[in-house]
């Protein structure tokens, strides 16, 4: 009997260690890069669904190998559910891609198409506590909120000495995609807007889309829209060189009213708008209040909560990568800031004053 019940144990034990086997096997994935984004994120030739039937799933870490470059990093479903200047793997049912929060993937790993890739399990569901705490929902229904403004992310901006009504932002007015864009464009005609900064568009890309908004097309036929199409790292010299001819903009066309804008106008936007507010005498907490209202309207994140907390670390991670690690205070903000737009932007003295006066007398 003793032996039977020896048997029956092994027997056992072998077919679990059969299933472990078998269960370690699938968690890995073998695929490579069939394109690079103007972002420098790289998109990956498997489907989303095919990490669940492999055992992955998000709020999972991963180990990846992309080409002779390793990182660990978790899977999520948005760029900000880690922090700025983190890897991740961003799956949804269709698409998955490697990427790295406001920086460029390509540029970092060397990752081009057709560079292998393999993906194995770290630790399931190592990521779960924060990616829930930042998991980002955004709601498109209307009803949902109280004003057009708040569901269009559309409002003056004003921290610091930005006056009312000189300098507003918001989601797009044009992208097809963006719900909310037919309300941000009424809402940018409505403030008489006078010069545009489209951040996430060329003028190539952004005509078809500008020719079935008549009041956005008309600017852009008057030259009074400046297409930047950039990235969103903001230590990439290219991304300095865009932020550089848009504040040009703003510098040659004084007595304006003045719209900034990217896709949804919460991290490119957010950016160029924190840099403008501190320009202009804005403190750290009138920064990261105007920089979170974006959240707040869009995906409900509530002050106080852990997610807030989270996100709200974005600005000043910004300002002291951009200031080479200084910590950054109310006291020296303004100075810091000058000498970004100065020695890295590429800002004349002139220029960068032009900026401040015309928004704020």
């Amino acid at each position: 009997m003793k032996n039977t019940y020896k048997k029956i144990i092994s027997f056992v034990f072998a077919g679990l260690l059969i299933c472990s086997v078998f269960a370690a096997s699938k968690e890995i994935i073998q695929t490579e890069v069939v394109s690079i984004d103007k972002h420098g994120n790289a998109n990956l030739a498997i489907k989303g669904t095919l990490f669940a039937s492999r055992g992955f799933s998000a709020s999972d870490i991963v180990n990846v190998k992309v080409g002779n470059y390793k990182f660990t990093a978790p899977i999520v479903k948005n760029y900000s559910d880690v922090d700025n200047g983190q890897f991740l793997v961003r799956l949804n049912d269709e698409e998955a891609s490697m990427a790295i929060n406001m920086g460029n993937f390509k540029k970092v790993t060397g990752a081009d198409v057709g560079t292998k890739v393999t993906i194995t399990m770290k630790t399931k569901y190592g990521y779960l506590t924060t990616y829930h705490v930042r998991l980002l929902k955004k709601d498109n229904d209307r009803s949902h909120f109280a004003s057009d403004e708040a569901f269009a992310n559309f409002r003056s901006v004003t921290k610091g000495n930005i006056i009312e009504g000189r300098l507003y932002r918001s989601v797009s007015p044009i992208d097809t995609e963006e719900v909310a864009a037919p309300y941000a464009a009424k809402l940018m005609e409505n403030a008489d807007v006078d010069i545009v900064l489209n951040l996430a568009n060329s003028k190539e890309e952004a005509a078809p889309m500008a020719a079935a908004v008549p009041y956005y097309e008309k600017l852009s036929k008057e030259k009074r829209v400046i297409y930047l199409d950039m990235g969103s790292t903001f230590s990439d010299p290219e991304f300095s060189a865009k932020m550089r001819e848009g504040l040009i903009f703003i510098a040659d066309h004084p007595g304006c009213t003045y719209y900034i804008h990217g896709k949804d106008g919460k991290n490119r936007t957010g950016f160029v708008v924190s840099v403008i507010c501190s320009l202009c005498g804005a403190s750290i907490d009138e920064m990261n209040d105007e920089y979170m209202k974006s959240f707040e309207d869009l995906y409900g994140v509530q002050e106080n909560s852990r997610q807030y907390e989270e996100i709200v670390k974005s600005v000043p991670y910004i300002f002291e990568s951009i200031s080479g690690g200084t910590k950054i205070t109310d006291k020296n903000l303004q100075k810091l800031t000058e000498r970004y737009l100065l020695f890295t932007v590429g800002l004349t003295q002139d220029q960068m004053n032009r900026v401040r006066i015309n928004l704020t007398e």
